[in-house]
């Protein structure tokens, strides 16, 4: 075979075993929902919730409804938020509101990073439970979880969950009036 035929073929071989570690790392990475280090997070709108995170929002808002309040609406730029403290505390393994040395280290700067312009905000964190069900239950027995979820000063929440490659999962809500009225995309 002649060293320009070679030479061509390793490179495709090389782009074909980039291309499939790229499509491993993302896939894990989605899996887990822990960023890459050194990549930077993405702060799209998520396609789906998880199903973890749907029924942390439902079961958030019943207990709310049980207490004679409104629902809050699902705020996809909240979700986003969550999402960022759900993949960084995953990825840390560190359970804190302010996360020192990671990219968004505080609720504010999370929340500058999906563009959620806030007029108020509140913040629930948990680790280790096995579902929806017990880590609203834990913030429900606890005072200041509990007023975050039944306060009034909230118009909408966003709920994510990380697991982390020790497969310890890590739960975030995010709670905030905006400076606006809701967008088209909240639901409740």
């Amino acid at each position: 075979m002649p060293n320009s035929s070679r030479a061509s073929g390793r490179l495709a071989t090389q782009r074909a075993v980039a291309t499939l570690l790229l499509t491993l790392g993302t896939t894990a990475c989605a899996r887990h929902a822990v960023p890459v280090p050194g990549h930077p997070v993405n702060t799209r709108p998520p396609t789906v919730t998880t199903p973890v995170a749907d029924e942390m929002f439902r079961r958030t808002n019943a207990r709310r409804r049980t207490e004679g309040m409104a629902a809050l609406a699902r705020s996809e730029l909240l979700t986003r938020a969550a999402q960022l403290q759900a993949e960084q505390m995953a990825s840390t393994g560190r359970m804190d509101h302010e996360l020192r040395g990671t990219r968004y280290p505080t609720l504010m700067t999370r929340l500058e990073a999906v563009s959620y312009e806030v007029r108020a905000a509140g913040e629930n964190i948990a680790e280790g439970y096995r579902d929806a069900s017990s880590v609203v239950d834990g913030w429900m027995s606890s005072p200041g979880h509990r007023a975050n979820i039944l306060s009034s000063s909230y118009s909408e929440v966003g709920t994510a969950v990380a697991v982390s490659l020790a497969g310890r999962a890590y739960y975030a809500q995010v709670f905030g009036l905006p400076l606006r009225p809701m967008s088209a995309t909240a639901s409740r």
